[in-house]
Parts: C-alpha cells; sequence; structure tokens
C-alpha cells in the first residue's frame, strides 16, 4: 500500500499541471491568417485625423498662403461626405504654402468614416477643389 499512494500522488499532480504519460497526439490547431486592419475607421466629431495635404498652386489652386485654423469643406471620397473641417498645422510650421505636401491634422464637425482602401479627399475652398489629401491610418489592427 506503500507504493501505491505515491503513484496516486504522482498520477494526481501530472492531471493538476496538465502533463500526461502519454505523447501528445494532437497537433496544435491551425494559425488563423491575421487581419489586416479593419475596412473602415471612423472618428467622432472633433477627433483629431492625421492627413497628408497637398495644396494646389497657381489657377488651380491658393494664391495665399494659410495658418493653422484654416476652416475649408473637406470632401471625402467615400460616400461623398463633406463638412468644414479645421485644420492645424504642426508646430514647427508657420504656413502651408500652395504648391506643397504637408501632414496636417483636421478636426470635423460631424462623423466621418474613412475605409483603409479608400482614404482620399478633396480640399474645396469658394467651391473649388484647391488641394487633394489622403487620411493616414495609424495603429490599425
Amino acid at each position: 500500500m506503500r507504493v501505491t499512494l505515491p503513484l496516486l500522488a504522482l498520477g494526481a499532480l501530472l492531471l493538476s499541471t496538465g502533463c500526461s504519460g502519454a505523447e501528445e497526439d494532437a497537433a496544435p490547431p491551425p494559425a488563423t491568417p491575421a487581419q489586416d486592419g479593419p475596412a473602415e475607421h471612423v472618428f467622432a466629431p472633433g477627433e483629431q485625423i492625421t492627413a497628408d495635404l497637398t495644396m494646389y498652386d497657381g489657377d488651380d489652386g491658393r494664391r495665399t498662403p494659410f495658418f493653422s485654423g484654416y476652416r475649408p469643406t473637406i470632401e471625402f471620397r467615400h460616400g461623398g461626405l463633406s463638412g468644414e473641417c479645421g485644420v492645424r498645422l504642426p508646430v514647427e510650421l508657420r504656413e502651408f504654402p500652395p504648391g506643397e505636401t504637408h501632414t496636417v491634422v483636421l478636426e470635423c464637425g460631424t462623423e466621418v468614416v474613412v475605409p483603409a482602401d479608400d482614404r482620399g479627399f478633396a480640399l474645396v475652398e469658394d467651391g473649388v477643389e484647391r488641394g487633394t489629401g489622403e487620411v493616414v491610418l495609424t495603429g490599425e489592427g
């Protein structure tokens, strides 16, 4: 009986730790492919939207630079959504001259839905397209 108790104790220990005396005959579950991130990103009203913006110059664009706080109409390609959005320039950029491209922050007064595969928009001023851009989606997944 002395031999039986240690064997029972050893069996209980092995079972409680998930070990068994038999070899594992079951293969691990197959890996599932990771998602490439969300199909779209929803920005709440006032939420900061990082975007790469290119302003046109010459006859199609602005003739003067703009500063932080500029509030043009932004027309998103997806779903025909448009609205007035504030443009905030990076600290190191005093003004945004026509003909240049910079990363800016948009703050729109309405909810904005941006599909991962169609992030483009037009910047419109007085009914004329003055620039174009693309939302930068960070931290996807």
